[in-house]
């Protein structure tokens, strides 16, 4: 087993504040240490992305931040995490995943995902799938929220 450290960060914006209260919690979004880097999908790309989906960034982003909470997972296989981690850099970023998210939080209706976009939880559910930790098995990856995952960790 290894451990993969997960980050669920939360914030005061407007859509932290939506997100947060469709989801019952403190956290809006999730994103984890993984290939020596900080591995997160976000809709608002950072400064180097050239757009906004899924990228690794510096280690240390969320070290500091008081709205973070760093949680050790063991993992089985961190071979197979890392290689989903590295066929997943790149994605576009999954906005209507996050409706998908937000209404199975809100009404328990799970509507079809899709490969071809991630938001952060949904991201994150893949790579811990891939690795061997069966997290919220009975609910599509698209339909995670980073409090439902926050929840199953």
């Amino acid at each position: 087993m290894a451990n993969l450290t997960l980050i669920f960060v939360g914030g005061d914006s407007e859509v932290d504040k939506i997100i947060q209260g469709a989801t019952h919690g403190p956290y809006s979004h999730v994103a984890g240490i993984i290939l020596n880097s900080t591995l997160e999908s976000l809709g608002m790309k950072d400064r180097s992305d050239p757009y906004p989906g899924v990228w690794l960034h510096d280690p240390d982003k969320y070290r500091d931040s008081p709205d973070a909470e760093f949680i050790e997972v063991e993992i089985p296989d961190l071979m197979a995490a890392e290689s989903e981690a590295r066929k997943l850099i790149g994605s576009p970023y999954g906005y209507v995943d996050c409706v998908r998210g937000g209404l199975y939080d809100l009404t328990g209706v799970k509507l079809p995902g899709n490969l071809l976009a991630m938001n952060c939880s949904e991201t994150w559910t893949r790579i811990l799938h891939a690795g061997g930790l069966k997290v919220l098995n009975d609910v599509a990856p698209d339909c995670v929220t980073p409090m439902d995952l926050r929840r199953a960790v």
